[in-house]
């Protein structure tokens, strides 16, 4: 077809002008999603705290902390704590949700708020990745070796109304030795390049998809990633001083009252402390009510392998003695992590089932051959069990009769299902 000149140039015009434009509408809408100093944050979340406190946070590297959107009011978020150089060159930042906001939105993308009646729950613990002589050096470039951020997108797949992280967060203490391809060039020891590494980078797609609840782990010990743990996660004001040590609190979700303990400094083995731990446990009787579930790192009732599998022993004895092996009567589970491996107990007399969700990320302990059913301990004979040693995170789906718990793999899939009814926990064989 033979076309006028001008023509051609007409549209070679137009096609300029609406490259121009498009250009143009982008380069604003960057802007307008990029905060004071030119940096989109590190990482932002939102998180649930004591007294029904919903905080959205932010980490960034930026000279002021970024503007958050609440429904349709617009206002800065405040500074939780500064820079701190050369471990931490970022500020962290928060801001408390007013009850009955429908909306949060931070740098363009939209943050996903608490539902009035949360009915599926993910529960995710031990994630970092394991860079220690005396245990072991994690591949921690290798995704099937370290496989949190697959679980963190199958987390995020599954839609969760909350995600609960049973603790330990930080585990590349050391530096990868040279030569090892498996986790050459990570960023190790107590600071930001290595939460950002171990949590925040991998748990993205988790992080946007639903509120969380963060349980502290020894791994976040003041002498070990306490300060972080300060500035990012723990939901209380933030404290003058680190401290290894703090008070429980409740969150009510879907009639259930988490029960959120700090076991992060209750030794597993002699010499035992249980002395900071009595005051704790009696202060859960007043806060439990008659359906709740105690969330700590450390078991009550774990069992951990030795090297083999075939011997176990009972962990953890320092909170045994606080406890007196006795939890109110509203608790009707003790949901925790530490032990790598995933574990569901159910006891004789009434006792309260344990959950060990150690399975999201760092090296796993031996799967136990040892007898479980019939067993004592602590006191109560075991009637049920479940132990599994593969990565992945556990799921708690609302049922009329109570809560379908499911163990699932990697890429989300069914490794083993529950059923958490009044102080009950049966899994299939």
């Amino acid at each position: 077809m033979n076309v006028p000149r001008g023509v051609h140039v007409t549209r070679a015009l137009l096609l300029a002008v609406l490259v121009a434009l498009t250009t143009a509408v982008a380069a604003t809408g960057a802007r307008a999603e990029t905060p004071a100093g030119g940096h989109a944050p590190e990482a932002a979340w939102v998180q649930l705290g004591p007294s029904g406190v919903v905080l959205v946070r932010a980490i960034t590297k930026a000279s002021a902390c970024p503007k958050v959107t609440l429904d349709n009011a617009t206002t800065a978020m405040n500074e939780r704590a500064g820079p701190r150089l050369p471990d931490y060159p970022v500020r962290s930042c928060e801001i408390a949700v007013p009850p009955g906001t429908k909306r949060a939105a931070l740098a363009g993308r939209t943050l996903r708020l608490p539902r009035a009646h949360p009915r599926r729950i993910v529960v995710v613990g031990d994630t970092g990745c394991r860079l220690k002589a005396v245990d072991g050096f994690q591949a921690c470039n290798d995704p099937e070796q370290w496989p949190f951020a697959r679980v963190a997108r199958s987390i995020a797949r599954w839609r969760p109304d909350l995600v609960i992280q049973v603790g330990d967060y930080l585990y590349r203490e050391e530096p990868c030795p040279q030569g090892n391809a498996g986790c050459a060039g990570s960023p190790f020891g107590y600071n930001w390049p290595t939460w950002n590494a171990d949590f925040f980078k991998p748990a993205q797609d988790a992080l946007r998809a639903a509120p969380w609840l963060f349980v502290r782990g020894d791994h976040e010990l003041c002498s070990r990633a306490g300060e972080g743990w300060f500035r990012f996660l723990d939901p209380r004001p933030m404290p003058t001083n680190c401290q290894d040590t703090t008070d429980p609190y409740a969150v009510d979700v879907s009639g259930v009252r988490m029960l959120v303990m700090d076991t992060a400094q209750a030794s597993d083995k002699p010499p035992l402390n249980p002395e900071p731990y009595v005051p704790q446990f009696a202060a859960l009787g007043e806060m439990a009510g008659s359906n709740a579930w105690l969330l700590a790192h450390r078991p009550l009732w774990g069992l951990l392998p030795d090297s083999t599998g075939a011997k176990v022993t009972v962990i953890n004895k320092t909170l045994e003695a606080a406890s007196n092996n006795s939890l109110p009567a509203g608790v009707r589970l003790v949901l925790t992590g530490h032990i790598h491996l995933a574990e569901v107990l159910g006891f004789a007399g009434n006792r309260a089932p344990q959950m060990v969700a150690g399975i999201s990320g760092t090296l796993l302990l031996p799967q136990i051959t040892a007898p479980i059913v019939g067993t004592n301990v602590a006191g109560k004979k075991v009637t049920a069990a479940k132990v599994l040693s593969r990565h992945g995170f556990f799921t708690f789906e609302r049922r009329a009769w109570g809560w379908a718990v499911t163990i699932r793999d990697v890429k989300g899939r069914a490794m083993t299902r529950c059923r958490l009814r009044g102080r009950s926990a049966v899994c299939q064989r």
